[in-house]
């Protein structure tokens, strides 16, 4: 164990005594969840929380999210239970992305008795939307006439961009590491150059900028197109079950409380 994680958990650990919580589950999601962290990567700690059963009781509005370290090193954010099964319920991609992290930094049997319904509330269209939004986004911003660019857009266009073939093939919540999907999906003439592309990602500051790469450009505006036309066609039926939600929510209060 480094001594990096063990600095976390213990930060996770005065989180719970100084709020008053119980913290179901504590990950890492950012890029070096994804695999290409730069030397300078902060923490991109994440996690779920459940409050005593009487803050769930109160009449007046309540936070429902914790910021409880954001710096150059750390950025630890929580949620409440009841915001993650909402938001579930809106099959928001965070969640998902959340429960396959390779990098666990707290997990329990509560966790599991959520985790386990996750894919049922999947939506395959909702979450192609948030990825293929967010590249679109990012090259407008970052790439637009540009001749020199951060490579870490680069890396997070690729990502969601391997994401949606994931999503469109196998209809399912794409894996986050981006070894497998860039093994799944890449095509075999990009792999080299995505492969140092890393690399020079990895070696590099996160402000320092490189040279546009034509290859990849090129294959990250296929990918937005075919994800439009994609949508276009898409028809999906997907009922809102706010029992099976419900019922998760009131055991985990009454387990835990």
């Amino acid at each position: 164990m480094t001594d990096i994680t063990n600095i976390i958990k213990a930060k996770l650990e005065e989180i719970e005594l100084r709020e008053n919580i119980h913290i179901l589950y504590a990950c890492e999601s950012g890029s070096r969840a994804w695999g290409f962290a730069s030397p300078d990567s902060d923490y991109d700690v994440r996690f779920v929380y459940v409050r005593p059963i009487e803050f769930y009781l109160k009449l007046e509005n309540t936070k429902d999210t914790l910021e409880c370290e954001l710096n150059e090193i750390y950025d630890i954010t929580g949620w409440d239970i009841k915001k993650l099964l909402w938001l579930l319920n809106k099959s928001n991609p965070s969640i998902f992305e959340w429960a396959v992290s390779p990098i666990v930094y707290k997990t329990t049997t509560e966790w599991e008795s959520v985790s386990k319904i996750f894919d049922r509330h999947f939506s395959e269209k909702k979450a192609l939307y948030h990825y293929n939004s967010i590249t679109k986004n990012n090259l407008r911003r970052y790439f637009e006439e540009k001749s020199e660019v951060k490579y870490k857009p680069y890396l997070y266009n690729l990502r969601q961009c391997l994401s949606c073939q994931w999503i469109m093939d196998r209809k399912s919540p794409p894996p986050i590491v981006f070894d497998i999907l860039k093994e799944a999906y890449l095509p075999d003439d990009l792999q080299d150059e995505v492969s140092n592309l890393i690399k020079l990602k990895k070696s590099m500051k996160e402000k320092e900028t490189g040279p546009r790469i034509k290859k990849i450009d090129e294959y990250i505006s296929s990918i937005v197109s075919e994800v439009e036309r994609y949508l276009e066609i898409l028809v999906e039926k997907k009922q809102t079950d706010w029992n099976e939600l419900n019922g998760v929510f009131l055991q985990l209060i009454g387990m835990i409380c």
